[in-house]
């Protein structure tokens, strides 16, 4: 089978949309062993917005840095800017009437 797919992508679910805008929150684990934080991509597609999370370690993920109990850097993609994200199998759910993805990887 030919196809002209310029990025060579396996099958998968994909959503692709503009970036509106990204939040991040600290938060403190329930068994006292540190901290985590969620990053929040809410993402514009011609149904809706959708809510990308990642939940993100600052002791082991560079691009989080948390100074005095205050969220200083984390990943962020460009807003209005167009992306597109492969969910991992699972990833999507609905909750309170607005879709999420909780793992995906950025494609393009």
């Amino acid at each position: 089978m030919a196809t002209d797919n310029k990025l060579n992508l396996k099958p998968g679910v994909f959503v692709h949309g503009l970036v509106l805008s990204s939040t991040a929150n600290l938060f403190d684990r329930k068994d006292k062993s540190g901290q985590f934080v969620r990053v929040r991509h809410e993402i514009a597609t011609k149904p809706g917005v959708i809510d990308f999370e990642q939940i993100l370690d600052p002791a082991k993920d560079a691009g989080v840095k948390v100074e005095g109990g205050k969220i200083v850097a984390f990943p962020t993609y460009p807003e209005d800017k167009p992306i597109t994200l492969k969910c991992e199998p699972g990833a999507i759910r609905e909750f309170k009437g607005k879709v999420k993805i909780t793992r995906a990887e950025l494609i393009a």
